[in-house]
């Protein structure tokens, strides 16, 4: 059972819980006790990484550095590479700096680079200057790749082994490295001048007689990524073959990297949040726990975008003022109409960024999609439009005396519109993400807010305009 793993009868919980209650005290101002960073930490000690990170997360910066300062290094870099990764830099900048770069030395090689990327520029180099020459120099370097690509993602913690070397000379060798490195998922096979060549599993240097080279029994096909090649088609590409590692080369199809699973799903968790985010006009780096003005400053602007909608679809009932001072029931069927018609395009839409997420729409499929979404509005549209129409004559005609209007008529507009918007909605949550693609814009930012403002302005001009077309068998 690993260390940070709770067992099975509920003492992992039991140390979380009592963990949460004293960062609860320490966290609590001017009653908290001077020790009580060191009893947290304490408890901290015994319970799994990932539920230590949610008792910091929960804390102060000042007091949660102080928690860290008091926990063994090994144990404070596994709780920091489970937090966010701003959050985390947040500890590490109140903390001192010999001690934060001995937590940072414990850390993964790519969550160091995570964490230190968020981690002001003083106490970065002061952290650094702390640090093992080695660790630091490969800090510098795994920071040259944007953090969105595989190079910013990979970890430099992976196992290669010269071709020339026999299986026995290998093994001596394996054993030895076995003490510096966590994981052993392949051994890959480079030449002298580091260019991967092969790759072993360790059952085949297990099963290979002692004196043959490793080049004689490597396997010679091994599927690379860049190092430049963009981190979402990282994540598509372990998803769709069901990778357990991938060696990451550069240019020159040196080895550089390796990426786990565990990391291509980190990226897949990001890029879904991140997506949802941008869908409704959120900022795509907002996280609980930003700050107010980071958070006003990346949603202002959409809220804008959408207020100028807004503006669009009440400029479109203003001209219809004669109407509506006609027939002032109009108001709540043309509410009702771009409401449900707003629901339909946000269902297209959700189906179009899985399809993207997962890989399976590109511009080859989009006319499929877009005649089956014309086969859904239709049929759909004129589903909803019956429904919604007979509900607005039945309604009027238990109230048949307290109005002046023709339930018939005001019902079958009500239905014309429905149908007509709702086939609208289907294809405007195809079309608008397409169309902010072939426009170099990112499809997942405000599709949303898009897609609304279609519909409320569409169903506001649809209910209105048959409307005026029966104005006068309405009444």
């Amino acid at each position: 059972m690993s260390e940070d793993q709770p067992d099975n009868f509920g003492g992992g919980r039991d140390e979380a819980a009592a963990a949460h209650e004293g960062a609860a005290d320490a966290g609590g101002g001017g009653s908290a006790l001077a020790d009580q960073p060191r009893d947290v930490a304490a408890r901290i000690e015994e319970i799994p990484a990932a539920d230590g990170a949610v008792v910091l997360e929960n804390l102060p910066a000042e007091t949660a550095a102080d928690v860290a300062e008091y926990l063994d290094p090994e144990t404070a870099g596994k709780i920091l590479s489970e937090m966010d990764p701003e959050r985390a830099a947040t500890v590490l900048s109140d903390m001192e700096a010999p001690e934060a770069s001995m937590v940072v030395a414990a850390m993964a090689p790519d969550d160091r680079v995570d964490v230190l990327e968020h981690v002001p520029d003083e106490q970065h180099a002061a952290i650094l200057g702390e640090m093992d020459a080695e660790d630091a120099a490969e800090v510098r370097e795994l920071a040259k790749y944007p953090p969105d690509t595989a190079g910013g993602i990979m970890t430099t913690e992976f196992t290669a082994l010269p071709e020339d070397l026999t299986i026995e000379e290998a093994i001596v060798e394996l054993r030895r490295l076995n003490e510096e490195l966590e994981q052993m998922w392949y051994v890959y096979v480079v030449d002298r001048r580091d260019h991967l060549v092969g790759v072993l599993s360790i059952r085949d240097l297990i099963l290979a007689r002692p004196g043959r080279k490793l080049h004689q029994i490597m396997r010679t096909r091994v599927f690379t990524v860049l190092a430049t090649m963009d981190q979402e088609e990282v994540a598509r590409l372990f998803r769709k073959y069901n990778y357990l590692v991938m060696p990451v080369v550069d240019a020159r199809n040196r080895l550089v990297g390796l990426i786990t699973f565990d990391d291509a799903a980190d990226v897949i968790e990001e890029e879904a949040t991140e997506d949802l985010q941008k869908l409704f006009g959120a900022g795509a780096g907002e996280r609980v726990n930003s700050t107010w003005a980071f958070s006003l400053r990346k949603r202002l602007g959409w809220l804008v975008v959408k207020l100028l909608a807004a503006y669009g679809a009440a400029a479109v009932v203003g001209r219809f003022d004669d109407t509506l001072a006609a027939v002032p029931v109009l108001a709540a069927c043309m509410v009702m109409v771009s409401a449900v018609s707003g629901n339909a395009a946000a269902q297209a839409l959700a189906l179009v960024f899985r399809g993207v997420a997962s890989g399976a729409v590109d511009r080859k499929t989009v006319y499929r999609i877009l005649y089956r979404e014309l086969i859904v509005g239709v049929i759909g549209g004129l589903a909803l439009g019956i429904s919604a129409g007979a509900a607005v004559a039945l309604g009027l005609l238990g109230h048949r005396g307290a109005h002046p209007y023709n339930p018939y008529y005001l019902g079958g507009v009500v239905a014309a519109a429905m149908a007509v918007n709702h086939l609208i909605a289907c294809l405007a949550g195809v079309i608008i993400p397409f169309a902010l693609k072939r426009l170099r814009l990112d499809p997942a930012q405000s599709s949303f807010i898009w897609a609304t403002a279609v519909t409320d302005c569409c169903g506001f001009l649809a209910t209105l305009g048959i409307a005026v077309m029966c104005l006068k068998w309405l009444r």
